[in-house]
Formats: structure tokens, C-alpha cells, sequence
């Protein structure tokens, strides 16, 4: 699929530049700037596994207005007036389709010199929802503060930073794999895809679990899902679905940044094809997701 959302700056430094801001200057986003939100909001409706989406930006009045009771997060963001908040389907991927689809919307936010954070579980749900006005049949599983951020962190940010560990993330070692020579993927082996499982790396995952995994086969690269134990029980939405469509979100735009085209696409499942490989510990309970073909290798295959 092509990606519904255009950058003025390269997606790859896009990437590595964007940091959580839990700290705001109190003003609502406006003019220009929210102008080409709302456009990307519009364009931002299907994700790679067809699931349909829909996003909104959402002003914090104060005191009561328009839009009813004040919407916000709880203990750990300042000053924030405005939020993206976004809803979708329960079923098939449709967690994925979202944080695919989200993670491209906070990338455009990075792009328009705002700031950013996923917020999967402090906030207000009840009052998004009905600024939403969510449907029966759509559940709202994160949403995000927008705005130009203050000059100093907190000393709440720098402590959740430091709990989060958003600067120590894991190895190529333990998070890429080679089918071929049944060991973790070095740079030079990843080939054309190394920048992109870079970006992959760099990508934000709840509480930093980084629960991808990637399995390299020719010109194929197999997303898996790694479980951190226990997580998914603590939590009102599936986190780590979500975490799966940031990081293929961040793989497809480093692929099309560097010009290779590919597709998407659920196959049997190449873990069970890789099983008399010596994988390491943390690929043990890996659960197939999806793969992502280079075009040189699709031949003629039909798309997700």
C-alpha cells in the first residue's frame, strides 16, 4: 500500500528526532499547522491490513464548552489543549491498522515542529469517547497530546523517561534474525533492509518492550510478536498489537524513503519452517505476524 501521508523531511530523521513531550505551552494547535493535521487526518483511513480507522484533533477548553467536559490525561502531561485521538474496530488487525495509522500522524506532528506522546492508558477514556463520539462497534485505544513543547522537562518526565528506559533499547542481536545463516542478522547481512530495521529499532513501544521480532528469508522480512509475560493482562487495550503496527509503520516508510517497493502479506507462518533453526532465547514464543515482500520477489501475488 502506498503510504496515505507526505512529509517535508526525510521519515528516517523524522524518526530519530522524535522524543515523548509530556510538557506543553498551554496554547491550542491552530492555523496552518492544524489545517494539514486535520488534512492528514482524513487521508490516514486505511491501514496496511484494510482495517478502517478514523482520527481527531480535540481541544481542551477550559472549563466546560463545545465539546463538553475537559478531555485529558491524568498525572503525567502539562499544559496540553490539544489531542489526537483516534478510534477503530475490535476485530481481525484492527489494533495494528491503528497504531500503523497513528504512528504516521505523530511523525507528520514531529514534522510540523510539535510534539508528542502515546498515551495507551493514562487518560480520560469516557470523556474522549464522547468527544469521539465512538461508536458500538469501535474502541478507542490511544490517544496523544499535540503542541509546541516547553523548553524544560519535568521532573515527572525525566522520571518516566528514566523508568521507561526510552534510551536503552535492545540489540540488533536480540531483535533480528537470519534464516539463512541461523543467527542473529548483522547490518551487512540485513542488506537493503538495514536502515529500515533500524527504524524499526528506534520505534516506541509501551513501557519500551520493543516486542517485535524480525526474521530475514531472501527478500522477505517476517514480523513476529514477541510477549513480554504478564503485560497484556494489566492493560484495557492490547499494547504490543499496537507496538507491531508502529514498528511496520516505521519499516514501510525507511523502504519507501530509499525508493524499494514492496507489499505486505500474511503467509504461513516461517517459524514453523524455521524450527530446526537454533533461534535464541527471546524468539521462544514468537507469534507470526506478517511479512513484507520486495517487489522483485512478489510475482504477481495478490496484496493483504
Amino acid at each position: 500500500m502506498s503510504i496515505p501521508i507526505s512529509y517535508n523531511q526525510s521519515p528516517p530523521d523524522l524518526i530519530r528526532a522524535r522524543t515523548s513531550v509530556r510538557r506543553f505551552n498551554a496554547e491550542v494547535v491552530a492555523g496552518e499547522a492544524r489545517q494539514e493535521l486535520e488534512r492528514c487526518c482524513q487521508a490516514a483511513q486505511k491501514g496496511p491490513f484494510g482495517g478502517v480507522c478514523r482520527f481527531r484533533l480535540i481541544d481542551n477548553h477550559v472549563g466546560s464548552g463545545a465539546q463538553g467536559e475537559r478531555v485529558g490525561a491524568y498525572g503525567t502531561i502539562s499544559g496540553a489543549r490539544t489531542y489526537l485521538a483516534g478510534a477503530t474496530g475490535s476485530g481481525g488487525f484492527s489494533l495494528e491498522d491503528f497504531g500503523y495509522l497513528f504512528e504516521l500522524l505523530l511523525l507528520k506532528v514531529t514534522d510540523l515542529g510539535l510534539g508528542s506522546c502515546w498515551l495507551g492508558g493514562s487518560f480520560t477514556r469516557s470523556r474522549f469517547a464522547k468527544a469521539m463520539d465512538l461508536r458500538e462497534e469501535e474502541i478507542l485505544p490511544a490517544v496523544s497530546p499535540i503542541g509546541i513543547p516547553t523548553k524544560q522537562r519535568s521532573f515527572v518526565d525525566r522520571v518516566i523517561r528514566w523508568g521507561a528506559g526510552s534510551k536503552r533499547r535492545k540489540s540488533w542481536a536480540e531483535l533480528f534474525y537470519d534464516a539463512e545463516t541461523a543467527a542473529p542478522l548483522s547490518e551487512n547481512r540485513a542488506g537493503q533492509f538495514a536502515t529500515a530495521l533500524e527504524m524499526v529499532r528506534l520505534a516506541p513501544s509501551a513501557s519500551n518492550r520493543q516486542p517485535w521480532r524480525c526474521l530475514k528469508e531472501g527478500e522477505m522480512m517476517h514480523f513476529c510478536l514477541q510477549r513480554f509475560p504478564g503485560y497484556q493482562a494489566i492493560t484495557q487495550t492490547d499494547l504490543q498489537r499496537i507496538d507491531m503496527g508502529i514498528a511496520m509503520a516505521h519499516f514501510d516508510l525507511a523502504m519507501e524513503t530509499a525508493g524499494i517497493e514492496g507489499r505486505w502479506q500474511v503467509l504461513d507462518s516461517p517459524l514453523l519452517r524455521a524450527k530446526p533453526l537454533k533461534r535464541p532465547e527471546a524468539w521462544q514464543k514468537a507469534e507470526y505476524l506478517v511479512s513484507w515482500r520486495a517487489e522483485a520477489a512478489l510475482n504477481g501475488l495478490p496484496e493483504i
